[in-house]
């Protein structure tokens, strides 16, 4: 993605993210680089000295002409020695990633990909391009997000940057985009329908919010700044979100019966759940397990239930009982009135 050039004097962190991207595509004047950062010559010289005391202590190479200084990458900046282990993982990256078409991520992994082959030893070139007849990905893409991609930059650079941003959100239950001041933690890819997600801190509600980032028509980031709050996205998302839809904790108990039970002893929905009973099958009863989750509650955990049906019985709490007795029951009354 195009480098949102910062509105202000760009933070330690995002400079020394940025720098080696801008230096990535040509070499740059230190006069260039201060102008873009809006900062002075001591602080480029500064980041230029940090990044030098990475693992990469000749990452960057200064060259002077006259009066003037430019900075460029050294040619062997990058130079991966890759075990079959590793280069099994970067495939498996490459695939989930540069497969989806409708990301606008997936010309980036393609050219990742290319770059990192170009510096293989060549036995290893060889077998990853074995390897790539053995990898692959299954996704299936819901959306098509590849015209949001300033949208995501936008976000990524408020996060880095600690700053809030005004977007224009339209959400499902609204005709139009509202404002809404939001500060953006993280941009994350969520498997549910193969979606973008961005998740932050909502003014307007409170609390920590995921938007998705299709309904997201403007984005404007203002010089105000953040402090970030503890956060951690897979605790928020395992807490807080399930099956793809937020909402508040529950504890629930289903019964699984027959096939699905074999199912559900196998597979682990969730971290937190655990097994109450399990019973073998006899002439007349069929196998089953009882499983305990705390999980959020919502459409998502509804979904789930009414995709194992009838094989699924929900023991606890009694108020999800009661809304899949209801909404089954609404949905045998459709039926009827469209079979009439």
């Amino acid at each position: 993605m195009k480098a949102t050039k910062p509105k202000r004097g760009a933070g330690l962190g995002a400079r020394l993210i940025l720098l080696p991207h801008l230096l990535a595509s040509r070499r740059r004047s230190q006069t260039e680089l201060m102008d873009y950062f809006h900062v002075d010559r001591k602080t480029i010289v500064s980041t230029i000295d940090t990044l030098s005391l990475g693992d990469q202590p000749n990452l960057i190479v200064e060259e002077r002409e006259g009066r003037h200084v430019y900075y460029r990458l050294s040619d062997d900046y990058i130079a991966p020695s890759l075990t079959l282990a590793e280069s099994a993982a970067l495939l498996l990256a490459q695939e989930a990633i540069g497969a989806t078409e409708w990301s606008p991520f997936a010309r980036h992994a393609r050219s990742l990909l290319k770059k990192i082959r170009k510096v293989l030893h060549p036995a290893l070139h060889k077998r990853l391009d074995a390897m790539a007849q053995v990898y692959g990905a299954a996704i299936t893409p819901a959306k098509d997000f590849t015209q949001h991609d300033q949208t995501i930059n936008d976000l990524v650079t408020a996060a880095i940057e600690q700053q809030t941003v005004r977007m224009h959100y339209q959400s499902f239950d609204s005709n139009e985009p509202r404002p809404r001041d939001f500060d953006p933690y993280t941009v994350y890819f969520d498997p549910d329908g193969a979606t973008l997600k961005v998740i932050g801190w909502d003014y307007n509600r409170k609390d920590f919010i995921p938007f998705s980032i299709d309904h997201i028509h403007a984005v404007h980031i203002t010089e105000r700044q953040f402090a970030r709050r503890p956060f951690k996205l897979r605790d928020y998302l395992e807490t807080y979100c399930f099956n793809g839809i937020h909402g508040k904790p529950m504890t629930v108990q289903l019964c699984a019966y027959g096939v699905t039970a074999q199912v559900f002893a196998e597979r682990k929905f969730h971290r937190s759940q655990r097994t109450i009973t399990r019973t073998v099958a006899t002439t007349d009863t069929p196998e089953s397990i009882t499983i305990e989750m705390r999980i959020a509650r919502g459409r998502g955990l509804e979904r789930f239930i009414l995709s194992w049906l009838p094989d699924i019985e929900v023991v606890a709490p009694s108020e999800l009982r009661e809304r899949i007795t209801k909404i089954l029951q609404q949905g045998g009354e459709r039926n009827a009135v469209g079979e009439k």
